[in-house]
């Protein structure tokens, strides 16, 4: 667990940390002569049960706030630092206003100083702050009360922190190896010596990295974590790592960063999911210049605000935004970051990084919104999921790119609804709907400009796919094209895409069927009748025929009874709701036309097929399920 100090100048943090763990963390002479922290300073306190707890002491001065903020990047817990005597004092909000954007939300403050003044001086200074952190958290965090010169209150403190759980690294250590260099400096004897907290990932002594962004190549001589010497060290953990290789310390800046070299990417244009401060002191208005701090590293930017209903963003309004950085960097989706004015005066406000490729053009369309939101739920799998139910087609290694994951990672195990195809190496995913959208996109647009260029040798097939690239994905319209080629429904001769001769009966009722599923994916679990989707999806009682056939045929359309016909997602969704619903207790068909918002007519026909097959058993007015495999092994999944 890494626990950082904030407060205001001289309020005792530095003397707390000694306290607590026997380290004075001002080592500079500096620091020494002026009695206030300037860099960085780490202690650690081993706890019973083997952990190590490292502290990060920051400077106090509102001079070094950039050097506070490159602190508390990463850390799992604060403490804020208030004296008995001064009380809640202007760095005191500052330094929460940074840990309130960087979402450090378990602090606990600590009273100082209760040797130098009164017992009622300090009731009421510990009430000042309770009011002053309850006004921007949810915090459970507790009030403790301390003298570094006496003692008093720093065992329960050290107790406290001690008994506190580690944080869950799971979906941080699946992602690849990134840290951000907070110091840098020689050890006699060993060498070059970066350290930072690891955010990401494991690293071993032997590991090459990469520096960032310069793309030095170093090996791992040496490793400490939490300061012990190692052979691992893991995302979460203080490391000092000893470089090897064509680097010197002059090739090396704060904020640089060490990556695994197959995640060796920068950006320079960052979409992110941006919040004003309450409290801060302007608007801040579209393409305004300001200085962001991410990781250890600042670097000038200007702010894109890319939801469209939106030219200024107002203290404490979010947005959509990008950042266009005036030199490159390297992040990750989920990374957290601040923002000050352009001459770092004040804090604007900060939040998350949801894509490190933002592009340059189109950053603000439906689509790409519709991304960003995906990627704001806050893992790959999750994304995943939001983007298939918005029924787009997602280009995996985009995803893992964004959530800088370990290369070669499989995709997750997928709904029933979705797919996976191969296009020039790289694997897509996309949902049934989409690949039938995109299916008869084309074989519409063929039929539309066969007949505009009555020409009997087709049409260019990378005109065909311009003419409908609004209606799907462009990967998804060529890989479905290469389908209808293998499948022979059309031909390719000569670059020119033509409807086959013996197959145009054939691409009639592909035609009719198309447009019969298309009306029964809108539907949902509001099955129509056959009548009903006759009517929505205008055909002759001939085609309706032959497009039953086709979907019957094909598998993708399943018999309920003599009127009604449901797709295969269909029946899984209500198949799924109904075991659901069977878990808690036997349901009754008033409980599953609820669950689902059908009616009881069309609710009770389900029910029937289902126990036709023996997937449910009805007992009574109550139904039970049978046979969970009964559902999979009739729709042959």
């Amino acid at each position: 667990m890494i626990v950082a100090t904030a407060g205001h100048v001289d309020h005792g943090k530095t003397s707390l940390i000694k306290a607590l763990t026997g380290v004075d963390t001002d080592t500079l002479a500096e620091e020494k002569a002026r009695g206030l922290t300037i860099n960085l300073g780490y202690a650690y306190l081993p706890s019973s049960d083997g952990r190590v707890i490292g502290f990060i002491d920051v400077p106090g001065h509102h001079r070094f706030i950039n050097t506070m903020i490159s602190g508390v990047s990463g850390i799992d817990r604060a403490l804020v630092i208030i004296a008995a005597d001064d009380g809640p004092m202007p760095q005191t909000s500052e330094h929460l206003n940074v840990l309130s954007v960087l979402g450090v939300t378990d602090i606990d403050i600590v009273i100082t100083k209760i040797d130098a003044v009164t017992p009622e001086r300090v009731m009421e200074v510990a009430q000042k702050a309770r009011e002053l952190i309850d006004s921007r958290y949810n915090s459970e965090g507790e009030v403790f009360q301390v003298s570094s010169v006496t003692g008093d209150g720093i065992d329960a403190l050290k107790s406290h922190l001690q008994s506190m759980p580690s944080k869950g690294r799971d979906q941080a250590l699946d992602r690849g190896f990134r840290l951000s260099i907070d110091r840098r400096f020689h050890v006699s004897g060993a060498g070059l010596v970066v350290t930072g907290t690891a955010s990401t990932g494991t690293i071993s002594v032997g590991d090459h990295l990469i520096l960032q962004p310069k793309g030095l190549e170093v090996r791992v001589r040496e490793l400490r974590a939490n300061d012990v010497m190692v052979k691992s060290a893991t995302a979460g953990q203080r490391v000092a790592l000893c470089l090897a290789g064509k680097i010197e310390i002059s090739d090396i800046d704060r904020g640089d960063c060490l990556v695994e070299p197959a995640l060796d990417q920068l950006s320079q244009r960052l979409d992110v999911q941006l919040t004003l401060l309450c409290d801060a002191p302007t608007a801040l208005k579209h393409l305004s210049p300001v200085k962001l701090y991410i990781g250890a590293r600042r670097v000038g930017a200007k702010v894109a605000l890319i939801e469209n209903t939106i030219s200024s963003l107002a203290p404490g309004q979010s947005s959509m935004a990008q950042l266009i950085l005036d030199s490159p960097i390297s992040t990750y989706s989920g990374e957290r970051f601040v923002l000050r004015d352009d001459s770092e005066s004040f804090h604007l406000g900060g939040g998350a990084i949801l894509d490190p490729n933002g592009p340059q053009y189109g950053k603000a369309k439906p689509e790409r919104l519709t991304w960003l939101r995906a990627l704001a739920t806050g893992s790959s799998g999750s994304a995943l999921s939001a983007l298939l139910e918005a029924n787009m087609t997602v280009n995996w290694s985009d995803l893992v790119g964004a959530f800088n994951l370990k290369q070669g990672v499989t995709v997750p195990t997928l709904p029933d609804m979705a797919v996976t195809f191969d296009l020039d190496q790289t694997t897509w995913i996309t949902t049934r709907s989409a690949i039938a959208s995109a299916r008869e996109a084309l074989l519409t647009g063929l039929s539309e400009t066969s007949t505009q260029e009555n020409d009997s040798r087709g049409f260019p097939s990378e005109k065909l796919i311009k003419f409908v690239a609004k209606s799907a994905h462009r990967a998804l319209l060529e890989a479905t094209l290469r389908t209808l080629f293998k499948t022979g429904v059309i031909e390719l001769t000569d670059g020119r895409v033509h409807h086959t001769k013996k197959g145009s009966e054939r691409n009639k009722n592909d035609t009719y069927w198309t447009s019969l599923e298309r009306h029964l994916l809108s539907a949902g679990c509001q099955i129509p009748v056959l009548s009903e989707l006759q009517r929505d999806a205008n055909l002759a009682e001939t085609p309706l025929k032959l497009a039953v056939k086709q979907g019957t045929g094909n598998g993708r359309l399943h018999r309920i009874n003599a009127t009604r016909y449901a797709l295969t997602e269909t029946l899984l969704e209500l198949a799924n709701g109904s075991e659901a619903l069977a878990a808690a207790s036997a349901f009754t068909v008033a409980e599953f036309k609820d669950h689902f918002g059908i009616g009881r007519k069309l609710a009770v026909e389900i029910l029937e097929f289902f126990d036709s097959i023996n997937f449910t058993q009805r007992q009574g007015n109550e139904r039970t399920i049978a046979n969970p495999k009964a559902i999979r092994s009739r729709l042959k999944i």
